[in-house]
């Protein structure tokens, strides 16, 4: 296996910046290739499963092409699009939250749902960080290269960013974080992180550009 292969993510819906050809609209996801196992994986699917479906043809892939999605927590803008995508891939295999499995499992009733409360590798290189968090449960999605480094998906961080970081340098080295950081001020934990793709819900960005100016990456649809 070639160690440098990479990893391509696309980031399919985002509210704060969408370029030409795109569609908007409130919330998250992003479309990742694995190149260990050449499955594509939907992680958080946005506000609007129209939008999102616009979002993903402009890559040149179908719904149906996607093996998994996986959500990071139950609310709207980052699992609304999931019904539109379940209708066009019937076959795909949700990961959600363990907390929030029978509530999907009842609303996806024909799809396999598989709740993640630890740790889990979903497939070759990308894993699950289990569920976060007390009020709010979360999960993050982690991309492992060959190498040991890790890219980090997160979708709101309720729980904190700085659990979801932490939990990856469990496994390597943190190359970069994209998603949702929300209220996020514990700006030491970005130290040493070489990409941070501020999106979607994070209130703090100008901040941490100011931090991190030749780190911040500003992530557009």
């Amino acid at each position: 296996m070639n160690s440098n292969q990479k990893f391509e993510i696309n980031i399919t819906f985002d509210n704060r910046c969408v370029k030409e050809g795109f569609l908007t609209g409130f919330g998250f996801s992003s479309l990742v290739y694995n190149p260990y196992t050449s499955n594509y994986s939907l992680f958080d699917t946005g506000g609007d499963g129209n939008v999102l479906i616009h979002n993903i043809r402009k890559f040149n892939i179908n719904v149906d092409q996607i093996k998994n999605a996986i959500i990071s927590h139950s609310h709207f803008d980052h699992s609304g699009g999931l019904n539109e995508i379940v209708k066009n891939n019937p076959n795909i295999e949700i990961y959600v939250p363990k907390s929030n499995e029978v509530s999907f499992q009842r609303k996806f009733s024909n799809q396999k749902v598989i709740g993640v409360r630890k740790p889990k590798e979903i497939e070759e290189n990308l894993i699950c960080s289990g569920q976060i968090g007390t009020s709010i449960k979360e999960e993050a999605l982690y991309l492992k290269k060959e190498n040991g480094e890790i890219f980090i998906l997160v979708g709101c961080t309720h729980p904190g960013l700085e659990y979801f970081i932490m939990k990856a340098r469990d496994m390597g080295k943190v190359k970069g974080v994209i998603g949702g950081f929300h209220g996020f001020r514990k700006y030491s934990y970005l130290d040493g992180i070489d990409i941070i793709g501020a999106c979607h819900c994070t209130s703090h960005i100008k901040a941490i550009k100011k931090r991190f100016p030749d780190n911040y990456k500003q992530v557009c649809v």
